[in-house]
């Protein structure tokens, strides 16, 4: 594979570089100086980008090819990135860049840095798959780039600049957990899994063992389980009653209905019972949770 050099410059190409000036501002907040972009920029298309840097770059700089290919050179190790794939080069790495000269890539990138940098980046050097699924989101996180390059290109509004800045932690966290992220958006398809969600999600009034609902969701009870405890950390009662709880957090902020009518609706016949288990999830009853809130 082959990289034809080329200056910078390809036909709808963006980027931003963050002045000396708004940067100083940034450092100034800490709501964000701990992680923010510097430069940030989409080459579709990029024939002939290349970039030598024989003494590293001060920033971090994550790539995300969304299609075609890319090469990647660190130190002596070269990389090839391919569709669907991100790649990070962290701050002072000797390191040369660009597109396949075949099949040049459509490069999104960022730089970034802050004193908190090294703790938000996923793991640099190594290829970071974005692989497509029925709940992969690539076009969520796609949106965000989108906003963050929008927001920064009218740097001279501050708040777009905060806006974008807090929106790159969640842009990194996306990449960093990415089964969380796919999570987050997961819809009901087919499996035990999403099958137990939808229930809960519908059932809110019910009461059941996990027996009945491996039942429901045509698994073993023990499968279920296990499911759950790798991805949610927790067991499908677990999250099942974190699910009422939470609705009945909204109910109590957002409605003057009554605790026991509450405590009804989410299949809890003893209020009483109900104003327990509020209280030693919440650390408050339902009554002064209420107070609270519309206070």
């Amino acid at each position: 594979m082959n990289i034809q050099r080329k200056p910078d410059g390809f036909t709808g190409q963006r980027m931003v570089y963050i002045p000396g000036k708004v940067e100083h501002q940034i450092l100034q907040d800490p709501r964000i100086n701990d992680l923010y972009i510097t430069h940030i920029g989409h080459f579709p298309e990029a024939r002939g980008q290349y970039r030598d840097r024989p003494t590293g770059c001060e920033q971090y700089i994550l790539f995300y090819c969304k299609s075609g290919e890319g090469i990647i050179t660190i130190e002596n190790k070269e990389t090839i990135v391919k569709s669907n794939h991100a790649f990070i080069i962290p701050p002072g790495k000797k390191c040369r860049y660009g597109a396949s000269d075949s099949n040049p890539w459509d490069n999104y990138w960022i730089h970034f840095t802050g004193e908190n940098a090294h703790l938000y980046s996923p793991p640099c050097e190594v290829l970071l798959p974005i692989e497509i699924s029925v709940n992969s989101r690539i076009e969520d996180r796609m949106l965000v780039f989108e906003q963050m390059l929008q927001n920064l290109e009218q740097y001279n509004n501050y708040d777009n600049v905060l806006y974008a800045n807090s929106c790159f932690k969640y842009y990194l966290t996306s990449i960093r957990q990415i089964d969380n992220f796919r999570f987050s958006g997961d819809k009901p398809s087919g499996d035990y899994f999403s099958t137990a969600i939808s229930f809960m999600k519908n059932n809110s009034d019910k009461r059941i063992t996990l027996e009945e609902l491996g039942g429901i969701c045509g698994c073993s009870s023990a499968n279920l389980y296990k499911v759950f405890m790798k991805k949610l950390k927790c067991s499908p009662i677990e999250y099942f009653l974190q699910m009422k709880i939470q609705r009945a957090c909204r109910y109590l902020a957002n409605s003057e209905r009554k605790v026991k009518d509450i405590a009804m609706d989410l299949g809890y016949d003893d209020p009483y019972y109900f104003s327990r288990l509020f209280s030693k999830h919440i650390g408050i009853s339902p009554k002064q949770y209420r107070i609270n809130e519309k206070s």
